[in-house]
């Protein structure tokens, strides 16, 4: 059997939501899929609208991609058939759990076609209570199923500030502590960090119930100039190793 990847490339037109993340993104999941275009959660430092060409306020302003679940079918019915092995990222240019998908419900419909197909799931959100959800079908499929959440914050105050649109972190957390009992994989995405001190915090509230972490460095923004990432890798990778978590630190950060 040729390889995944192999296969990919060289039937690149047939895979047409399901795709293969580039550069920096292919560090977090080799494969992805968003089912809107935009995303309202409104966090400044979101690299989106840019890869995408969008203006932020028209980024803001999400949509359905057309004939999305048919295409996403379509992907799924391929990639069980070569045999898929790696996860499924829902999402990188967009959120699965924004408000607009309450009255959607893709990422429902999406899991649901994954699973069916024998194709696992990887969830990154910060829609915190919306993506509750959806826990009875990854709770039914654990072993096709990961739950995760970007958490960047413990001051509520910058939140809302920085991530006006999103769930609170408290609201996230508690989120994941019952993904957890639930039975399902947890990861946290710890990235960006924009205060080093509440990224080490977020680790201390979320060890007992989180499977793994990954922490990514803050970029394109002057609040990166302000930290000292050799200090604050050093001190990410020896609180993760004294709690005895598994764990990956992206390169950017690496560097350091």
């Amino acid at each position: 059997m040729q390889s995944c990847q192999v296969f990919l490339k060289e039937n690149r037109p047939k895979i047409s939501i399901i795709y293969e993340p580039r550069g920096k993104a292919r560090e977090y999941c080799e494969l992805a899929a968003n089912l809107y275009r935009g995303c309202s959660h409104r966090c400044t430092y979101c690299y989106a609208p840019a890869t995408l060409y969008m203006s932020r306020e028209e980024f803001c302003r999400p949509s359905v991609r057309i004939d999305v679940i048919n295409k996403f079918e379509k992907d799924a019915t391929i990639l069980e058939r070569i045999g898929e092995k790696r996860p499924i990222l829902l999402s990188f240019t967009t959120d699965p759990y924004q408000p607009l998908d309450i009255k959607e419900q893709l990422t429902r419909k999406a899991i649901q076609i994954l699973h069916r197909h024998g194709l696992k799931v990887s969830i990154l959100t910060k829609g915190g209570r919306r993506s509750e959800r959806d826990f009875d079908l990854l709770s039914k499929h654990p072993e096709l199923s990961e739950y995760g959440a970007t958490l960047v914050f413990t001051d509520e105050k910058y939140r809302k500030e920085i991530e006006s649109g999103a769930a609170p972190t408290k609201e996230r957390i508690d989120s994941i502590k019952k993904a957890h009992d639930m039975g399902i994989f947890t990861d946290v995405s710890l990235e960006p960090v924009w205060i080093p001190e509440q990224s080490l915090e977020l680790i201390d509230l979320t060890k007992d119930f989180v499977d793994f972490y990954k922490v990514g460095k803050l970029n394109y923004d002057i609040q990166e100039k302000t930290i000292n990432w050799k200090e604050f890798k050093n001190d990410v990778i020896k609180k993760l190793k004294d709690y005895g978590k598994k764990y990956y630190i992206k390169k950017d950060l690496q560097n350091y």
